[in-house]
């Protein structure tokens, strides 16, 4: 499966009043009215917006802006952490991206045009949202696409405009093809067709890390294989990261990049269970003799907490050492430029 954060509230976009398309607008004012105070606190900016736009959104909306670091208190001031004019636009993708998750996933998703429930299938299969969430989750994130003018609807689909396309370009790199969303290779990994993709949008960490422990499966299974592939299909309908083969044993491997923290990496944990069991029945099913085994590969140190779960659920992890994680970032280093 691919990558599934932890949608923390603070990365979630709250609403904001002005209107399904007026965020950004509103986040102008906000800063127009806080710009030259010397002296401002979270509770009179709440009570000048519950003034200006009604109480609904004062407190959930204000305060989210702070949880996600669009605004800042320093020294008893406060910033504003997004661009202004005429920058907005262009900047306005790569500003909101640090702050909520799954925005340029999403706008990745419409380059050749995609349809809400292409977008669903993001939140759902990617970051776990239930459908209620998930619903508006993609509702308010395209208000801030459309309103930076990165998004467009047309003919009944959503399209990334030029401009989308263009920061796109300079934030991944260029497109393999017009119509896939996907986003080119690292160098020397394998390369993954556009049906075996799915069309999901991730995050560029987890993928170049799953193309990557694909690419040296041998070193972390510990055998010589006969076989490899990245987003492995199971009967249960799930997706495994990457899945590798010989004549005695099958590994289905779940990565988790750099930017896991322990909430995602429990579910890692438990998923490599599934995917256990599940291809325990796979091999039952073809009356096979191999074993199956299944392991979790991360970038970063485990917290005490997590190794004694994986300990408890008697799950393999595989820390990358230094040499591959210095292989790993020098291979996002090429795919970002």
């Amino acid at each position: 499966m691919g990558e599934r954060a932890v949608v923390d509230k603070a990365k979630s976009i709250h609403p904001l009043d002005g209107g399904y398309s007026g965020y950004i607008d509103t986040l102008e004012d906000i800063r127009s009215y806080v710009t030259g105070k010397s002296a401002l606190t979270k509770e009179g900016l709440k009570s000048w917006y519950s003034e200006r736009y009604g109480p609904g959104n004062a407190i959930s909306g204000i305060n989210s802006l702070f949880k996600s670091g669009l605004l800042a208190e320093d020294g008893g001031r406060i910033k504003c952490m997004f661009p202004r004019g005429n920058r907005r636009n262009r900047r306005v993708l790569e500003i909101v991206n640090d702050h909520v998750v799954y925005v340029l996933d999403m706008l990745n998703e419409t380059r050749g045009g995609a349809t809400n429930e292409d977008l669903h299938k993001i939140g759902k299969e990617q970051y776990g949202l239930s459908d209620s969430s998930n619903i508006n989750q993609i509702w308010w994130r395209r208000g801030w696409l459309e309103s930076a003018k990165v998004l467009e609807k047309r003919d009944g689909r959503l399209y990334a405009t030029d401009l989308g396309c263009k920061i796109l370009d300079e934030h991944f790199g260029p497109r393999t093809s017009a119509r896939s969303s996907r986003l080119a290779p690292p160098p020397n990994a394998p390369r993954v067709n556009d049906a075996e993709f799915g069309g999901k949008g991730e995050g560029l960490n987890h993928r170049t890390l799953k193309e990557y422990v694909c690419s040296v499966a041998e070193k972390i299974c510990g055998a010589e294989l006969k076989g490899r592939e990245v987003e492995y299909p199971l009967q249960s309908g799930d997706k495994v990261d990457v899945t590798a083969w010989n004549a005695t044993n099958v590994w289905h491997v779940e990565v988790k990049s750099r930017t896991s923290k322990d909430p995602d990496l429990k579910r890692g944990l438990y998923q490599c269970v599934k995917y256990g069991a599940v291809g325990k029945a796979m091999e039952m099913a073809q009356n096979s003799n191999r074993s199956v085994k299944s392991l979790l590969v991360v970038e970063s140190k485990l917290s005490e907490k997590v190794r004694d779960l994986a300990d408890k659920l008697d799950i393999r992890v595989y820390r990358l050492p230094p040499a591959m994680r210095r292989e790993l970032e020098n291979n996002r280093t090429d795919f970002a430029m």
